[in-house]
Order: structure tokens, then C-alpha cells, then sequence
């Protein structure tokens, strides 16, 4: 493993023993993808330092048990901050207007 990762996985696991960011949010700010950030906690940390994979292990236990939680304020938020009632949304598919055509007399 080249030293770059190696450091770099130090430093994303003690970031989020830190902060406890979300996998997300850390790849944002290290520029990296959600997948590398996943890679580098799950399985190059354990290699590296164990003491700290553990620490990190526990936060991500945490966030994978919360993530229906923050799935569904996600939702919310998004239909409030775009002022569209979710219900009336869901119920306007059903208000169609059925055309007679040649298909319809069968």
C-alpha cells in the first residue's frame, strides 16, 4: 500500500472518531469518493490500526442504524423547502381523464 493512502486513511479515521461525520460528508471534504472513504475505514484502517478501526467501526454501526432516520428528515425537508405537499403530489396521479378513443368501446 502506497504511503499516501496510508496517511490518508489515518486521517479520515481520526476525523471521523472527531467528528463523527457521515461517510458523505468526510468524502466532501477530503475529495474523495464515498467508496474510498468506505475502503479506507472498513478495510485498510483494520491493517493500519486496529485500536482506531475499532473506534471507527462503532460510529459507523451508529450511522448505519440512524439512516433510515436521516432518509426520511431528508424527504421532508426536501418538500418543504420546495413548498409541495407530498400528499397532494402523490394523490394528483390519480386524478386522470380517461379518453375515449378506438380502444375504448372494447
Amino acid at each position: 500500500m502506497h504511503d499516501y493512502i496510508k496517511e490518508r486513511t489515518l486521517k479520515i479515521g481520526e476525523y471521523i472518531v472527531e467528528t463523527r461525520n457521515t461517510v458523505r460528508t468526510i468524502a466532501r471534504e477530503f475529495g474523495v469518493s464515498k467508496s474510498t472513504v468506505h475502503k479506507d475505514l472498513t478495510e485498510r484502517l483494520p491493517e493500519i490500526n486496529p485500536d482506531l478501526a475499532n473506534r471507527v467501526k462503532e460510529i459507523l454501526e451508529y450511522h448505519k442504524s440512524i439512516r433510515h432516520l436521516r432518509g426520511g428528515e431528508a424527504t421532508k425537508l426536501k418538500y418543504n423547502k420546495e413548498g409541495v405537499d407530498p400528499e397532494a403530489d402523490r394523490n394528483s396521479s390519480k386524478n386522470f381523464e380517461t379518453r375515449k378513443g378506438v380502444s375504448s368501446s372494447l
